[in-house]
């Protein structure tokens, strides 16, 4: 349960916003057993609904909320870092990294809800619980119709929007220019946009790609140069089953023919840039459903 006043507490956080916090969270978990109730799911459905430690983090933009399901020594972690700014990404693996959380759940608010009344934010918390539940509800069909492998990364972290796009780019500096040209057009469409790093410096490496590639709804991959990394890393995609879209030099003989997966050949030139660009644009607005704001 998010709000919980058995856990123990610990944490930089001042109380005034520690208190302010608890409030927000008792608010929307009221409305999260309410929507629950509503549609005729079982409590508990929504992890957020059941006894764990959480971590919730303060920085510029938003108040991060990291939980994970725990019967026993519960814990609250309250951090403020007003330097930073979280993507979901980036607040799983802290989640996974600094606070031990094997299999955490994510809620992200707007910082600007701490100082808004019950009233005046009721409709944002609305908004933000059903998608929480709509994404553990998710979670919970895609766990009984898992394969039964046991993946050497670690338990897959829960997609959290098709709002977001991953980049599997080749390593080589002289290939800058297809970088730009594919988070122009994913940007256009309205795309959360992150690179994936490389897994060629560590484990730790390793371990963010799969939970970026988990994490995202969509993995755009450029093949050029056929290099290791981005080939490693879409082979896992497709193993998760995620859409792709594949980018390639023309000419290239790489991957033609796998199912599901878009292909876009770009010629190595300015003038071909702006072509992948505009492609690119035009698959994605054929993949993905036009974005509520």
């Amino acid at each position: 349960m998010l709000y919980d006043t058995t856990r123990s507490r610990s944490g930089d956080m001042s109380p005034e916003i520690q208190a302010k916090a608890d409030s927000l969270l008792k608010e929307f978990m009221a409305i999260v057993d309410a929507m629950t109730e509503e549609r005729c799911l079982q409590k508990g459905i929504a992890r957020s609904q059941l006894p764990g430690s959480i971590a919730v983090i303060q920085d510029r933009e938003n108040l991060s909320v990291l939980g994970q399901m725990r019967s026993e020594g519960r814990g609250g972690i309250y951090i403020t870092n007003p330097k930073i700014a979280l993507t979901p990404q980036q607040a799983i693996v802290h989640a996974e990294w600094e606070f031990g959380f094997e299999d955490p759940f994510f809620i992200q608010f707007p910082i600007g809800v701490l100082d808004q009344t019950p009233e005046e934010r009721r409709p944002s918390l609305e908004k933000i619980a059903a998608k929480h539940i709509d994404s553990e509800f998710d979670r919970f069909v895609g766990l009984l119709s898992l394969m039964r492998t046991r993946p050497i990364f670690g338990p897959p972290p829960a997609a959290v929007s098709m709002q977001t796009a991953l980049l599997l780019m080749p390593s080589a500096v002289a290939l800058q220019g297809n970088l730009e040209a594919i988070s122009q057009a994913a940007g256009t469409k309205g795309l959360l946009v992150e690179v994936a790093g490389d897994i060629r410096e560590g484990k730790r490496a390793v371990r963010e790609s799969w939970a970026a590639i988990n994490q995202a709804g969509i993995i755009i991959a450029d093949l050029t140069g056929a290099d290791p990394g981005v080939m490693y890393c879409l082979g896992v995609a497709h193993t998760v089953g995620k859409e792709t879209v594949l980018i390639c030099p023309q000419g290239s003989n790489l991957l033609k023919d796998i199912p599901r997966t878009h292909r876009i050949e770009y010629e190595e030139s300015d003038e071909g840039r702006m072509k992948l660009e505009e492609q690119l644009l035009k698959t994605l607005k054929s993949m993905l459903p036009p974005f509520e704001d």
